[in-house]
C-alpha cells in the first residue's frame, strides 16, 4: 500500500491540536508549545521521508518478481510441482511427459 501523505498529514495535525489544548489547559508557555511543534514537525517529516521510500521500494520489489521469468520445466517432477490443484495433479500424474506438456501448452495458448 502506497503512502498517503495528505491522509497521514491531517492525523497528525489533529493528534498536534488535541496535545496542544491540553498543554495550553495546564498553562504551557506559547514557546514552549511552539518548539514542541517544531520538534514534532520534524520528526514527523523524518518518518514520512522513510515510509514514502520503503512504500517505493516494497513496490518496486512485488512489480520486479512480477516480472521475472518463469524457468520451463524440464522433468515431469517440474511440471508436477506446478500444479496446485490435487484433482488435476492427480489426472496429470499418470500421464506420459510428452502428453502433460501438450495440455499445458494447449492450457496457456
Amino acid at each position: 500500500m502506497a503512502y498517503n501523505h495528505g491522509r497521514e498529514d491531517r492525523k497528525w495535525r489533529i493528534w498536534k491540536e488535541a496535545e496542544e489544548k491540553v498543554l495550553r489547559e495546564h498553562g504551557v508557555d506559547e514557546a514552549v508549545i511552539e518548539q514542541i511543534r517544531m520538534d514534532d514537525r520534524a520528526d514527523f517529516n523524518s518518518n514520512r521521508r522513510f515510509y514514502r521510500w520503503t512504500s517505493d521500494f516494497g513496490e518496486y520489489l512485488e512489480g520486479l518478481a512480477d516480472t521475472e521469468l518463469q524457468a520451463e520445466p524440464n522433468t515431469i517432477a517440474d511440471l508436477l510441482d506446478e500444479i496446485e490443484d490435487e484433482k488435476l495433479y492427480q489426472a496429470y500424474a499418470d500421464l506420459p511427459f510428452d502428453e502433460v506438456k501438450k495440455l499445458k501448452a494447449e492450457h496457456t495458448a
